[in-house]
């Protein structure tokens, strides 16, 4: 297929202003966008859009989607997700022992190698994930559980857990393997080489970082000795535009200026269904939007207020206008497609009668509240302006605030700078549904990843630590519903909607398939071919 004149500008526009590259870290090569993409034809050159910058591509330090999008493609784990699924399959492990609950034995798959040319061992391992258990942040959540770990022999890795853990292996999907070398000789200070990973990688994914520009593009190209080889009709280059309006995003799709956007799409579907170039896929989702209740500021510290807001917010117009009835009204925060969702638990429904009175009952009477917003997000602005339309007939003043991402990660370290509410748009991390309760209500994780209500109630956590140790599915499945009901009643958050899964891709390429983890929007470039 010809491809739009348009993106081509765009592409060579680009490609002609790059005055700095990165060196690629498996030796003293450079390469520039301009010289990645004089390699290859412009079919074989990807071109993504993201609605802001990757803040690292460090594989134990994210901090959003947009870091996923780069970060999953340079580093890989020992146990991978299969797409379209949350099974697992083994991958730089080429298999492993169980002995008993706690104990679990990875054998490292030979012949593998990082960008600078050293080779994967039982060192680099154990090394990636001590660098991991260093950090504090929602991937280091995913190592807390390991007692020890040790290198058996040079291709044998033993991780012994604390307690019984019957979602470690999804944990394991979650760390990418990094060169021990290349992080040690960039290191500053301790810093564990994080400094300079925010913009450089050396992993044995399929490609690396060959350029970052701040707020432009990040580019990466495909790393010639990857362990998996290579066909002629993948893709040797992706580009990946910065491009903060959605609608513009949206237009160039539809022009063929890009391949695939990273953005919920919830208007111009029409357009886009009836443009030939372009794959429509839709499916379900592991996804539920939220608004955090800060429970220890108020007005929000008295429950009858949050089950007031719980009560006049209009779930179906979230539903029906800014999701265009490709969204369903979540009957607590565990999605439907988890299997341990609860489905006797009622969808939440919007009472404004109700919510006056909880209001009256409380004597909370007229106040004015914070609401935070991710930047890039018009979704959550349209949900916050339907927020702040209902609250208004409660006595309650919202005054909406956008702001980037880290900002929003900052202050809800503590309730003290956290505002009254936050929105969160929470996918699935791993395929564990105790995990996916856990991240955002278990008390380990109060002004952490992402327990922004600040919700600390030991008999929650206990359900979700009994969940999580037990192997037996019927009783994991029992307490997890017990935890979604107690979640309802105590009302930490707003559990707004429950997005479909609805992206498009340019269709001159082929094997996308929607995948329900890592929270959004994760893509494996190495799955895609250019077809005909």
């Amino acid at each position: 297929m010809k491809r739009n004149v348009m993106r081509r500008v765009l592409v060579l526009a680009m490609a002609a202003v790059l005055t700095c590259s990165l060196c690629a870290c498996g030796g003293d090569k450079k390469r520039s966008g301009k010289e990645g993409k004089a390699d290859t034809n412009d079919d074989k050159t990807f071109v993504a859009a993201l609605a802001f910058m990757p803040d690292s591509i460090d594989p134990t330090n994210l901090m959003n989607a947009a870091d996923m999008h780069a970060t999953r493609n340079c580093y890989e784990p020992l146990v991978e997700e299969v797409r379209g699924t949350t099974d697992l399959e083994p991958w730089l492990a080429e298999k492993w022992d169980i002995p008993d609950a706690k104990t679990y034995i990875f054998h490292i798959r030979d012949g593998v190698k990082f960008y600078d040319g050293t080779d994967l061992n039982a060192e680099a391992v154990v090394y990636s994930f001590e660098r991991a258990r260093a950090f504090v942040n929602s991937v280091s959540s995913c190592v807390e559980e390991i007692d020890t770990i040790e290198a058996v022999d040079d291709m044998t890795v033993k991780m012994t857990l604390k307690a019984e853990n019957s979602g470690f292996l999804y944990n394991v999907a979650k760390i990418g393997i990094i060169s021990p070398a290349f992080c040690k000789e960039n290191e500053e200070d301790g810093d564990w080489a994080q400094k300079y990973l925010k913009k450089h990688s050396c992993g044995t994914g399929a490609y690396q970082v060959t350029d970052y520009v701040d707020d432009q593009y990040v580019t990466l190209s495909r790393f010639d000795d990857y362990w998996q080889g290579w066909k002629d009709d993948q893709i040797d280059v992706v580009q990946t535009l910065i491009v903060k309006d959605n609608a513009t995003q949206i237009q160039m799709l539809n022009s063929g200026e890009v391949d695939k956007l990273q953005i919920p799409l919830t208007e111009n579907l029409d357009m886009l269904e009836k443009n030939p170039d372009i794959d429509i896929l839709k499916g379900g989702s592991l996804q539920t939007n939220i608004f955090t209740f800060n429970m220890k500021k108020a007005p929000f510290d008295d429950p009858k207020v949050r089950q007031a807001v719980s009560c006049a917010f209009d779930y179906e117009g979230v539903k029906n206008t800014v999701y265009n009835g490709q969204a369903t009204v979540p009957s607590g925060f565990m999605p439907a497609d988890f299997a341990e969702h609860d489905p006797d638990l009622p969808e939440q429904k919007q009472d404004m009668e109700r919510a006056k009175q909880l209001m009256e009952e409380s004597g909370a009477g007229a106040c004015e509240i914070r609401v935070h917003l991710c930047e890039g997000s018009d979704d959550q602005v349209q949900m916050a302006q339907i927020l702040q339309a209902d609250l208004a007939e409660i006595g309650i003043t919202v005054k909406i605030e956008i702001m980037p991402w880290t900002s929003l990660v900052e202050e809800n370290t503590s309730p003290e700078t956290a505002p009254e509410m936050s929105a969160l748009n929470m996918g699935a991390f791993t395929g564990d549904a105790a995990f996916f309760l856990k991240q955002n209500f278990h008390s380990i994780n109060s002004g952490g990843s992402y327990n922004w209500s600040f919700y600390e109630k030991p008999e929650f956590d206990k359900l979700l630590d009994d969940a999580a140790a037990t192997v037996d599915e019927g009783e994991k499945t029992k307490l997890l519903k017990q935890a979604q009901q107690m979640l309802v009643d105590d009302c930490p958050a707003v559990f707004a909607a429950s997005p479909n899964t609805v992206e498009a891709i340019n269709n001159t390429y082929r094997g996308y398939v929607l995948h329900p983890l890592d929270y959004f929007y994760s893509i494996r470039f190495y799955q895609l071919t250019v077809g005909e």
